[in-house]
């Protein structure tokens, strides 16, 4: 009866430290559940993609618009808000960059996880013992306040992130009103000559569009079917050609 009570003894103690372990390491089992899913259904995967970075990109246009004096909001219509991040491919590469970082940081305690003996060995070395850092084990007590690393950089990244696309933002509508953009000659429907000074065009939505006028400062936003013609002109004036000589 004793070898059977020390057997049953070791059963529970194995069962509560299975329970301890699955109760720490579940805050990371989302992870491989949410990847499988995604990749079972790639439909789902573009859609919530897409919303991201729609996401993404309404954010750096209120902004961008904000910056100008603009109340894009007001302006914007259903099918604007899922393209809004469709119109500026820093979004892409901002979106990139936040999902690289979090999975490179979620990489560590991932393999914590599947492979514990290996990464105890590994700790041995001092490369080892940076990448799976004892505080970062996934296994590790945790209280409320405690954030696990790749928690914390996640935040931070999408924190940092949000602090970048503002001043990205920023910078556009600042880079608009200097005058660094392609000079626009306005001509609205029913006139035959086209308005007084050169416009810039600070972004459009499915109904209007939005110009700046430096001249004056002023932006102002007109409706999509009032405008007849859009004309380009160059940056520069351009230059008279060069008299050959005799």
């Amino acid at each position: 009866m004793e070898p059977q009570g020390t057997a049953h003894a070791a059963v529970q103690a194995q069962a509560g430290v299975d329970a301890v372990t699955d109760r720490f390491a579940n805050r990371l089992g989302w992870g491989p559940r949410m990847l499988s899913r995604l990749v079972r259904e790639p439909a789902l995967a573009i859609t919530v993609s897409y919303l991201f970075v729609g996401a993404v990109g309404l954010w750096s246009s209120y902004w961008y618009y904000r910056a100008l004096g603009i109340p894009v909001l007001e302006y914007y219509q259903a099918s604007d808000f899922l393209i809004a991040g469709l119109r500026d491919p820093y979004n892409f590469l901002a979106l990139s960059i936040a999902l690289a970082l979090g999975l490179i940081s979620y990489s560590s305690a991932w393999y914590a996880l599947r492979h514990p003996e290996r990464v105890a060995a590994l700790r041995r070395r001092w490369w080892g013992w940076l990448w799976f850092n004892p505080l970062a084990d996934p296994h590790r007590t945790r209280r409320w306040y405690d954030l696990p690393p790749e928690l914390a950089l996640t935040l931070a990244v999408l924190l940092g992130g949000g602090a970048l696309m503002v001043e990205h933002a920023r910078d556009r509508a600042h880079a608009l009103r200097a005058g660094e953009d392609t000079p626009l000659r306005i001509t609205l429907q029913g006139d035959r000559l086209p308005l007084q000074g050169q416009a810039r065009l600070a972004g459009t939505s499915s109904s209007h569009l939005f110009l700046y006028w430096p001249a004056n400062g002023r932006t102002e936003a007109l409706p999509a079917e009032a405008v007849a013609r859009i004309e380009h002109l160059p940056r520069r004036p351009l230059r008279p050609p060069a008299v050959a000589k005799r």
